[in-house]
């Protein structure tokens, strides 16, 4: 079997800072007692905490059947953490757009031709057209562990109304999961297979935008082209388009039509992935997060235990400079 070799990941440890819950949960279904009655509540906000459930038992046919105390956690065994989903929303908020935008199924062009549209990934929900983000993240993990539960009031008359359900009176106390200071680990991954090709066709079934001929393909690759030299200023990026790209090592040669960045592209791409990672800030919710540093490794292992190796190896250990070393190549025109 014929081997890739070069950097086949980009992958980054990231610590970041903050205080207070950016990401909550809601308000789960729990329950407290009242005149020596069990009474289920929902005016407990909770953030995202890994491992807890509100559900104390379960009825066979597998509903709740009882729900927890709201001071029934043990933050020793659960861990505050920012989901990778909002993440994702933050770091690209920069170019936003709107999925179901009557422009997107025409003017496709556009969104291909951006950090969104080459790095988070997309689908159109009218065509199916997509591409697969070629970015890992992994939840943003809490390593402190300082949260503190709060009974809080609400401001203004503290007279009793009838509930939207018109059953019972509300109460102006509510509670809430609060955190202090916090310091999250979280891990990142950028997969040059995914990242350097752009498939236009759909016989494979991941076709990023269609063309109608081999001519608006080269259009495409040379809006591309023209997009990733304005974004970096490097006349050497390129976008080149084939009518049959194969993956290396494949037994026949049946490929797809594409796109396929060379190498300066490619660092582009990682480049201003890296810059948006380590310039990361979240405030909302009267919390905030920033990142506090990204250690990059350049991965160009051919050991499998080396996939993620940033997670396990010392500093000494990693690559992290791209240095004089090209990004792995999957595809080949044929």
């Amino acid at each position: 079997m014929e081997k890739v070799t070069g950097i086949k990941s980009v992958d980054f440890k990231i610590t970041a800072l903050g205080h207070g819950v950016v990401n909550w949960n809601g308000s789960p279904n729990l329950t407290i007692i009242k005149d020596d009655k069990f009474k289920n509540i929902t005016n407990h906000s909770m953030p995202k905490l890994r491992g807890y459930t509100n559900v104390k038992e379960f009825n066979d046919d597998g509903t709740a059947k009882f729900y927890k105390h709201p001071e029934e956690i043990n933050l020793n065994d659960v861990e505050l953490y920012i989901s990778q989903n909002c993440i994702r929303h933050h770091l690209f908020r920069g170019e936003h757009y709107n999925l179901n935008s009557p422009q997107l199924e025409n003017n496709i062009i556009k969104l291909l031709c951006s950090i969104t549209g080459l790095v988070r990934g997309y689908v159109n929900p009218k065509n199916e057209n997509k591409r697969t983000s070629p970015l890992l993240l992994t939840d943003f993990v809490d390593q402190l562990g300082n949260g503190n539960f709060e009974q809080m009031g609400r401001s203004g008359s503290k007279e009793k109304e009838t509930s939207k359900s018109g059953k019972d009176s509300s109460n102006s106390l509510f509670s809430k999961l609060t955190f202090g200071d916090t310091k999250y680990l979280a891990y990142g991954s950028i997969s040059i297979e995914q990242l350097q090709f752009i498939p236009l066709c759909a016989d494979f079934g991941r076709e990023s935008m269609k063309i109608n001929n081999h001519k608006e393909g080269q259009e495409v690759a040379e809006q591309l082209s023209s997009y990733l030299k304005k974004l970096s200023g490097n006349s050497e990026t390129k976008a080149v388009y084939h009518e049959n790209y194969v993956r290396v090592g494949s037994i026949f040669d049946e490929g797809e039509a594409g796109i396929l960045l060379n190498d300066s592209a490619i660092d582009v791409l990682v480049t201003q992935t890296i810059e948006l990672v380590k310039n990361l800030t979240i405030r909302q919710a009267k919390g905030y997060m920033y990142v506090d540093e990204v250690l990059v490794d350049y991965n160009d292992s051919q050991v499998a235990k080396n996939m993620f190796r940033i997670k396990t190896s010392h500093e000494q250990e990693i690559k992290q400079n791209k240095g004089s070393q090209s990004y792995a190549v999957y595809y080949q025109g044929k």
